[in-house]
């Protein structure tokens, strides 16, 4: 994958994201074998079990999305030979969600760090303010 066939790639990720549609962005764009990891240290292995966790995020803890809106974002090419692009992002995130019986408003940025390999995303972290009940 050439560096501009990645930017294409990334401007149609960013906009599904902002459009709401995360799922389709994981269909496209995601490796079957893709590591997330969480900003409580929390990995999700595999495009299946990250359904999963999209699904539980969007129909029983998200109470209410306002907006998401990408505020920069980097490209690097990988020193790590196991992948070929770095890609840095920081969001700002608007919305209110459910944890438990508590109902918790949250602005933040989100920095994401994607690492790409053959045209897909192989591994990708993120870096949020996260949320205690205590």
């Amino acid at each position: 994958m050439t560096l501009e066939e990645l930017k294409i790639k990334l401007a149609d990720i960013n906009n599904l994201v902002v459009t709401f549609q995360t799922s389709v962005a994981l269909e496209k764009y995601y490796s079957e074998n893709i590591v997330m990891i969480e900003g409580d240290g929390t990995i999700t292995t595999g495009k299946q079990e990250c359904r999963k966790g999209r699904e539980v995020f969007f129909k029983e803890m998200l109470v209410e999305f306002r907006e998401s809106k990408l505020i920069s974002q980097d490209i690097a090419v990988s020193a790590d030979k196991n992948y070929d692009f770095v890609v840095i992002s920081n969001w700002y995130n608007d919305y209110t969600v459910k944890v438990d019986d508590q109902i918790v408003d949250t602005k933040s940025n989100q920095i994401s760090i994607g690492y790409w390999k053959d045209g897909v995303v192989v591994k990708e972290s993120y870096n949020y303010p996260v949320t205690s009940m205590v």
